[in-house]
């Protein structure tokens, strides 16, 4: 069944209450606590009123998705625009990846829900597909701003590299627990600013006409 958005302000308010209680039972137990029953018991509302805002369980899930989505992003833009004004380079990507790093950290539980377990998804990953661009472009324009003398086509490149890597960091920290890597444990605030030191040397290393 297709989702329907409410219009009137209580529909909206009801809409909003299922979909906290979802992202409340997300990080109380990860998705096996997420079920039909769960949700409406924490809503406070009927069965028929689920089924009228989100069609069927997969329709709220679309729904919170796109939360995850938005809340993420909410959280991540102040941190690159502040990263923007840093005085430079290697000051900005401290600022962007322990920043980005703590937002992932705090989202974890759906950000891998959505981007590991139900990556078969076609819908979800071509949201995920939207938001990671749009994280890519950002991130791009935040490393070029430090970097004006970076015209050549292969400079270019290796910025484009500079943010792959970048998202590849935030996408480790979402995917893998420290102890599936070895027994040796790293603050995540440190593994952000190696990463941070990493970018650095690499675009430092750069040629840049």
């Amino acid at each position: 069944m297709a989702r329907r958005m409410p219009v009137q302000q209580r529909s909206i308010e009801s809409m909003n209450r299922m979909l906290d209680a979802g992202e409340k039972l997300f990080y109380e137990g990860g998705s096996p606590a997420l079920t039909l029953e769960a949700v409406i018991e924490r809503a406070d509302t009927s069965t028929g009123s689920f089924y009228a805002r989100f069609g069927d369980m997969h329709g709220f899930l679309d729904a919170m998705h796109e939360r995850v989505l938005q809340t993420v992003s909410a959280e991540l833009l102040p941190v690159l625009d502040r990263a923007g004004m840093e005085p430079d380079l290697e000051s900005a990507m401290h600022t962007a990846f322990t920043g980005a790093f703590a937002v992932v950290d705090r989202h974890r539980v759906p950000l891998y829900f959505f981007a590991v377990g139900n990556s078969h998804d076609r819908t979800w990953r071509e949201m995920g597909s939207r938001f990671t661009v749009g994280v890519n472009e950002t991130y791009i324009k935040l490393i070029k701003s430090y970097l004006p003398t970076f015209t050549s086509a292969a400079a270019k490149r290796r910025i484009e590299i500079a943010s792959r890597m970048s998202i590849a960091g935030l996408f480790q920290q979402i995917m893998l627990d420290q102890t599936e890597f070895s027994n040796v444990t790293l603050s995540t605030k440190f593994v952000a600013a190696e990463f941070a030191d990493m970018v650095c040397v690499y675009l430092r290393a750069t040629p840049s006409k």
